[in-house]
C-alpha cells in the first residue's frame, strides 16, 4: 500500500496541483489531506473540488471548519480573520456541505490521521517537542501517526528502550520495531524557509517514507491573493516561506 499524505493546501491550488501531479506519477494507491484545505489563499473553490475528486481520506482542520461555519474565529488572528470572512463569502453552498463532512480522526490499519494533536482533534494543538511527541505514542497504538498545522515537516521516531529521536533523513527506511509521528508540512504555505510545497510518501510494502517537495508557481498563487484584495501577507509569505 502506498499513500501520497498532504496537509494544508490553504486555497493554494497552484501548489496542490503540482502535488497532484507527483501522485499520479508515482501511482500512490491512496490520498489523504490532512486539512486546512481553505484559508490565507485564493482559491478555496478549486482546492476543495481537487481534493474531494482525489483524496480518499479527507481530515478537517481548524481553518476549513471555520470556513464552513462549523465553528467561529474569534481566536484567529487579524490576517486570518480576514481571510475565513472572504473565504466564506467565496465557497459555494456544495463546497461548505462537502468541508462539513471530513472527519476530525481516521485510523486506517497501521495509519492514524489527523490535523493537529490526536489526543484532542479539535483542539487545535501545535506539535513541537519530544515531550508532546511521547504523550502521543503513549496513548495511541498505530506504528504511524500523521499530523499537520504547524506548516513545518518532520519525522519523531519512537522504539521501546530508546524513546524518541527526531529523524534528521528525508528518505527513510522504515525500521518494523519503530513508531513513527510524520508532520507532512503544508502544500500551500510552508513555513519552513523552502518555498515548495511538501508532502509525504510512505509505501508500506517496500518499508520507505520520503518526506518530498516540489516547485510550483509561487507568482502565480501571490498574484490571486493580491488580484482578490487579500492582505499582502499572504502573498509575501509564499515567497518567504515564513
Amino acid at each position: 500500500m502506498k499513500y501520497l499524505v498532504f496537509s494544508d493546501v490553504h486555497a493554494n491550488a497552484e501548489a496542490l496541483e503540482k502535488v497532484l501531479r507527483e501522485a499520479s506519477l508515482t501511482r500512490v494507491d491512496s490520498l489523504v489531506s490532512l486539512g486546512d484545505v481553505v484559508g490565507y489563499g485564493a482559491d478555496p473553490e478549486r482546492c476543495v473540488h481537487l481534493v474531494e475528486e482525489n483524496a480518499d481520506t479527507k481530515i478537517c482542520g481548524n481553518h476549513d471548519l471555520a470556513a464552513a461555519g462549523v465553528t467561529d474565529f474569534s481566536g484567529f488572528n487579524t490576517i486570518a480573520s480576514i481571510s475565513i470572512e472572504w473565504t466564506r463569502h467565496v465557497l459555494g453552498e456544495r463546497d461548505t456541505r462537502l468541508i462539513r463532512d471530513y472527519d476530525p480522526i481516521i485510523s486506517r490499519g497501521e495509519c492514524l490521521f489527523t490535523h493537529s494533536s490526536p489526543c484532542d482533534p479539535l483542539g487545535w494543538e501545535y506539535i513541537y517537542t519530544m515531550s508532546q511527541a511521547e504523550r502521543i505514542f503513549g496513548k495511541f497504538e498505530e506504528r504511524f501517526i500523521f499530523i499537520g498545522h504547524t506548516h513545518i515537516p518532520g519525522v519523531i521516531s519512537h522504539r521501546d528502550g530508546r524513546g524518541a529521536k527526531i529523524e534528521r533523513e528525508t528518505t527513510l527506511t522504515l525500521d518494523p520495531d519503530t513508531r513513527y509521528l510524520i508532520n507532512t508540512g503544508s502544500v500551500g504555505q510552508p513555513r519552513d524557509g523552502l518555498n515548495t510545497a511538501s508532502f509525504t510518501l510512505i509505501d508500506l510494502d517496500a518499508g520507505i517514507m520520503e518526506m518530498k517537495r516540489v516547485l510550483y508557481d509561487v507568482a502565480g498563487a501571490q498574484m490571486k491573493i493580491r488580484t482578490e484584495g487579500l492582505p499582502e501577507s499572504l502573498a509575501a509569505r509564499l515567497a518567504t516561506a515564513r
